[in-house]
């Protein structure tokens, strides 16, 4: 199963049939939501991609017989990012401290603060305390002597990105920091402001007590490497165009871009791609992403940067 899930809002599509054709119309009613929202829509031959489809459906007759048909459908559509998740049966296991992964903060040569961001993907109470978890790891590094920070996500390959861009934005700062743009070109930004993230105009999580760095940091270093994908990337992104900030690695996965959750009638979730991740500048991506400095020793080269006068 696939790691990256970027979530941003989940639809629910219910409808009613016969048993002679509830599959075709489980089937279609999926296909229906990836020609309207998929952003590869344009360049799909939609009559042919739901005939091979439909020329599937021989023999089946129930939501549960259809679900590979939908995965290679979905995999037709060449995006690299959709899947698709079947019913879940098992109960949901209660949230605890163990559900929060462990967040690597460090000083070094007592000037510079390291950040290691692991991937995410929890929502509700747990994401508030997974942002707030990293801001008083920045709280505890914030101290005079601190020249620069390096914030790692060499090792994210994603997840919710929201609790990520809320924890990091006392590095980030205040207002519009990238934008989702859909297959007609619609954009909807990403912003912090108000101790929040929105989406657009959506809250999207608040800490009530957000906190905010003594001093706005002179160099920000940004790690990242193959394994840095989807929500990862979005973080890579919200950094981009700031005038403090440089990344240092190897190339992104190239997923930079977003997912929506449909969630079918059977409580099955198609996770499709519909959207591209833009910088601030509305500068898309969609692919990899190249840090500014190709090296095999991000750390070592970021720490040198940081420590120029």
């Amino acid at each position: 199963m696939k790691k990256q899930i970027l979530i941003i809002i989940s639809t629910f599509l219910f409808f009613s049939c016969t048993k002679e054709n509830m599959a075709e119309t489980y089937l279609n009613s999926a296909i229906d939501i990836m020609e309207k929202n998929s952003i590869k829509t344009e360049n799909i031959d939609w009559k042919n991609l739901r005939n091979t489809a439909n020329k599937k459906l021989k023999g089946k007759r129930t939501a549960e017989e259809v679900y590979p048909i939908i995965e290679s459908t979905l995999k037709e559509l060449g995006d690299n990012h959709s899947f698709f998740l079947p019913k879940q049966t098992d109960s949901i296991s209660a949230e605890s401290e163990v559900t929060i992964p462990q967040i690597e903060a460090k000083i070094f040569n007592k000037q510079i603060a390291y950040l290691k961001i692991p991937a995410f993907n929890n929502g509700g109470n747990l994401a508030n305390r997974f942002a707030s978890k990293i801001q008083s790891k920045i709280k505890a590094m914030d101290k005079p002597g601190i020249k620069g920070w390096i914030v790692d996500l060499s090792e994210n390959y994603g997840g919710n990105m929201w609790p990520m861009y809320l924890g990091l934005a006392p590095l980030i700062g205040e207002g519009i920091s990238g934008y989702f743009f859909d297959w007609e070109q619609n954009s909807a930004e990403w912003s912090f402001k108000n101790k929040a993230v929105y989406n657009k105009e959506v809250n999207k999580l608040e800490i009530e007590n957000s906190y905010e760095l003594n001093k706005k940091p002179t160099k920000i270093a940004i790690l990242t490497s193959e394994m840095t994908a989807s929500s990862g990337e979005a973080i890579v992104i919200a950094f981009k165009g700031l005038s403090s900030t440089k990344s240092f690695g190897h190339k992104t996965t190239g997923l930079s871009t977003g997912n929506v959750v449909y969630e079918l009638s059977d409580g099955a979730r198609l996770i499709l791609t519909t959207t591209i991740m833009a910088d601030r500048t509305k500068n898309l991506y969609g692919g990899q992403i190249t840090p500014d400095v190709l090296t095999n020793n991000p750390k070592g080269k970021a720490i040198e940067w940081l420590m120029e006068k």
